[in-house]
Protein backbone atom coordinates (compact mmCIF):
# COMPACT_ATOMS: atom_id res chain seq x y z
CA UNK A 1 0.00 0.00 0.00
CA UNK A 2 2.79 2.51 0.22
CA UNK A 3 2.54 3.05 -3.43
CA UNK A 4 -0.73 3.89 -3.21
CA UNK A 5 -0.21 6.52 -0.65
CA UNK A 6 2.51 8.02 -2.16
CA UNK A 7 0.56 8.53 -5.71
CA UNK A 8 -2.70 9.80 -3.24
CA UNK A 9 -0.35 12.24 -1.55
CA UNK A 10 1.33 13.38 -5.11
CA UNK A 11 -2.22 14.02 -5.84
CA UNK A 12 -2.94 16.22 -3.16
CA UNK A 13 0.56 17.96 -3.44
CA UNK A 14 -0.42 18.68 -7.19
CA UNK A 15 -3.71 20.26 -5.83
CA UNK A 16 -3.41 24.03 -7.47
CA UNK A 17 -1.77 23.14 -10.14
CA UNK A 18 1.95 23.69 -8.85
CA UNK A 19 2.96 20.30 -7.39
CA UNK A 20 5.01 19.80 -4.55
CA UNK A 21 7.37 16.98 -3.60
CA UNK A 22 6.70 14.42 -1.37
CA UNK A 23 8.12 12.33 1.36
CA UNK A 24 6.89 9.40 2.55
CA UNK A 25 7.59 7.84 6.19
CA UNK A 26 8.27 4.20 6.31
CA UNK A 27 7.88 1.70 9.49
CA UNK A 28 10.63 0.64 11.86
CA UNK A 29 8.11 0.29 15.05
CA UNK A 30 4.64 2.35 16.00
CA UNK A 31 2.47 2.35 18.81
CA UNK A 32 0.28 -0.24 16.44
CA UNK A 33 3.09 -3.11 17.08
CA UNK A 34 4.49 -1.91 20.17
CA UNK A 35 2.36 -1.15 22.75
CA UNK A 36 0.98 -3.99 25.17
CA UNK A 37 -1.40 -6.34 23.98
CA UNK A 38 -0.07 -6.19 20.55
CA UNK A 39 2.52 -8.09 19.00
CA UNK A 40 5.87 -6.25 18.24
CA UNK A 41 6.55 -6.78 14.36
CA UNK A 42 9.01 -4.77 12.58
CA UNK A 43 10.13 -5.38 8.59
CA UNK A 44 12.68 -7.60 7.28
CA UNK A 45 14.94 -6.47 5.25
CA UNK A 46 12.98 -7.64 1.89
CA UNK A 47 9.94 -6.02 2.82
CA UNK A 48 11.66 -2.59 3.98
CA UNK A 49 13.22 -2.63 1.08
CA UNK A 50 9.93 -2.96 -1.12
CA UNK A 51 8.54 -0.34 0.49
CA UNK A 52 11.26 2.07 0.18
CA UNK A 53 11.86 1.64 -3.69
CA UNK A 54 7.91 1.34 -4.33
CA UNK A 55 7.77 4.74 -2.69
CA UNK A 56 10.46 5.82 -5.12
CA UNK A 57 8.98 4.52 -8.24
CA UNK A 58 5.54 6.14 -7.33
CA UNK A 59 7.05 9.36 -7.22
CA UNK A 60 8.65 9.98 -3.31
CA UNK A 61 11.59 12.25 -3.24
CA UNK A 62 12.27 11.87 0.10
CA UNK A 63 11.77 8.98 2.89
CA UNK A 64 11.96 9.25 6.21
CA UNK A 65 11.94 5.96 8.50
CA UNK A 66 9.40 6.29 11.90
CA UNK A 67 10.52 4.37 15.35
CA UNK A 68 14.17 4.05 16.00
CA UNK A 69 13.28 5.91 19.03
CA UNK A 70 10.17 3.61 20.26
CA UNK A 71 11.77 1.57 23.71
CA UNK A 72 9.33 -1.08 23.14
CA UNK A 73 11.39 -2.44 19.93
CA UNK A 74 14.82 -1.77 21.94
CA UNK A 75 16.98 -4.53 22.40
CA UNK A 76 18.85 -4.63 25.73
CA UNK A 77 22.20 -3.11 24.06
CA UNK A 78 19.77 -0.13 22.39
CA UNK A 79 18.68 0.37 25.49
CA UNK A 80 21.53 1.84 26.44
CA UNK A 81 22.53 3.35 23.07
CA UNK A 82 18.51 5.29 23.18
CA UNK A 83 17.86 4.19 19.82
CA UNK A 84 16.97 1.06 17.61
CA UNK A 85 20.69 0.08 16.49
CA UNK A 86 19.98 -3.68 16.08
CA UNK A 87 17.11 -2.39 13.28
CA UNK A 88 19.67 -0.23 11.93
CA UNK A 89 22.50 -2.70 11.69
CA UNK A 90 20.12 -5.70 10.06
CA UNK A 91 17.81 -3.66 7.75
CA UNK A 92 18.00 0.15 7.51
CA UNK A 93 22.01 0.88 7.36
CA UNK A 94 22.40 -1.95 4.29
CA UNK A 95 19.26 -0.33 2.37
CA UNK A 96 20.45 3.53 3.24
CA UNK A 97 23.57 1.94 1.00
CA UNK A 98 21.52 0.92 -1.33
CA UNK A 99 19.69 4.35 -2.07
CA UNK A 100 22.10 6.74 -0.07
CA UNK A 101 24.13 9.80 -1.73
CA UNK A 102 27.31 7.86 -2.11
CA UNK A 103 25.12 4.84 -4.11
CA UNK A 104 25.51 4.23 -7.80
CA UNK A 105 22.20 4.62 -8.00
CA UNK A 106 22.30 8.26 -5.92
CA UNK A 107 22.48 10.46 -9.22
CA UNK A 108 19.12 8.65 -10.85
CA UNK A 109 17.14 9.01 -7.24
CA UNK A 110 17.57 12.86 -8.13
CA UNK A 111 16.94 12.90 -11.19
CA UNK A 112 13.66 13.93 -12.97
CA UNK A 113 11.15 10.92 -13.98
CA UNK A 114 12.14 9.89 -17.85
CA UNK A 115 10.30 11.39 -20.99
CA UNK A 116 10.75 7.51 -22.81
CA UNK A 117 7.41 6.35 -23.73
CA UNK A 118 8.59 2.32 -21.68
CA UNK A 119 5.41 0.06 -21.22
CA UNK A 120 5.49 -3.05 -19.19
CA UNK A 121 3.46 -6.03 -20.31
CA UNK A 122 2.04 -9.37 -19.37
CA UNK A 123 3.31 -8.03 -15.56
CA UNK A 124 0.02 -7.44 -13.31
CA UNK A 125 1.15 -5.89 -10.23
CA UNK A 126 4.63 -4.56 -11.68
CA UNK A 127 5.37 -0.52 -10.87
CA UNK A 128 8.45 1.37 -12.00
CA UNK A 129 9.89 4.31 -12.94
CA UNK A 130 12.59 5.33 -15.43
CA UNK A 131 15.53 7.67 -14.82
CA UNK A 132 18.05 9.34 -16.94
CA UNK A 133 21.61 10.72 -15.90
CA UNK A 134 23.77 12.28 -18.20
CA UNK A 135 25.54 8.51 -18.45
CA UNK A 136 23.10 6.02 -17.61
CA UNK A 137 19.60 5.29 -17.77
CA UNK A 138 17.71 3.35 -14.65
CA UNK A 139 15.04 1.38 -14.76
CA UNK A 140 13.37 0.97 -11.47
CA UNK A 141 10.77 -1.94 -10.97
CA UNK A 142 8.68 -3.85 -7.74
CA UNK A 143 6.07 -6.72 -8.12
CA UNK A 144 3.20 -5.98 -5.87
CA UNK A 145 2.00 -9.36 -4.21
CA UNK A 146 0.06 -12.16 -6.39
CA UNK A 147 2.08 -14.82 -8.82
CA UNK A 148 5.82 -15.11 -10.30
CA UNK A 149 5.65 -12.83 -13.68
CA UNK A 150 7.70 -12.11 -16.38
CA UNK A 151 7.41 -8.48 -17.29
CA UNK A 152 8.60 -7.30 -20.78
CA UNK A 153 9.33 -3.73 -20.87
CA UNK A 154 9.04 -2.16 -24.35
CA UNK A 155 10.25 1.93 -24.96
CA UNK A 156 13.48 1.77 -23.88
CA UNK A 157 16.17 3.10 -26.47
CA UNK A 158 17.56 0.57 -29.20
CA UNK A 159 21.03 1.74 -28.08
CA UNK A 160 21.04 0.46 -25.13
CA UNK A 161 22.32 -3.40 -24.56
CA UNK A 162 24.05 -5.21 -21.56
CA UNK A 163 22.88 -3.43 -18.36
CA UNK A 164 23.62 -4.71 -14.49
CA UNK A 165 21.33 -4.95 -11.85
CA UNK A 166 22.40 -3.30 -8.84
CA UNK A 167 22.81 -4.67 -5.81
CA UNK A 168 22.07 -8.14 -7.40
CA UNK A 169 25.68 -8.94 -8.55
CA UNK A 170 26.96 -10.45 -10.67
CA UNK A 171 23.54 -11.05 -12.69
CA UNK A 172 22.90 -9.10 -15.81
CA UNK A 173 20.28 -8.37 -17.85
CA UNK A 174 20.26 -7.60 -22.07
CA UNK A 175 17.67 -5.23 -23.79
CA UNK A 176 17.49 -6.10 -27.07
CA UNK A 177 15.33 -3.49 -29.60
CA UNK A 178 14.52 -1.25 -26.84
CA UNK A 179 12.94 -4.16 -24.90
CA UNK A 180 13.88 -5.79 -21.67
CA UNK A 181 12.59 -8.95 -20.28
CA UNK A 182 12.72 -10.15 -16.80
CA UNK A 183 11.11 -12.16 -14.18
CA UNK A 184 9.33 -11.21 -10.82
CA UNK A 185 8.14 -12.50 -7.78
CA UNK A 186 5.81 -11.00 -5.42
CA UNK A 187 7.64 -8.08 -3.75
CA UNK A 188 10.66 -8.26 -5.90
CA UNK A 189 12.85 -5.39 -6.64
CA UNK A 190 14.83 -4.94 -9.31
CA UNK A 191 17.18 -1.68 -9.95
CA UNK A 192 18.98 -1.99 -14.03
CA UNK A 193 21.44 0.37 -15.13
CA UNK A 194 22.54 0.96 -18.37
CA UNK A 195 25.32 3.00 -19.58
CA UNK A 196 24.48 5.12 -21.84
Amino acid sequence: MVGDYTRTMREVAAAGGKPKPVWMTLQIAWSGVSKPGKTLRMPNFPEERFMTYQAIINGARGLVYFGGHVPQAWSERDRGLGWNWAFWERVLGPLVEEVGTKSPLAPALVAPDSKLPVKVDGAEGVEFVVRETSDALFLLACKREGKTVQARFTGLPAAIGDGEVLYESPRRVRAENGTLVDWFAPFDVHVYRFAK
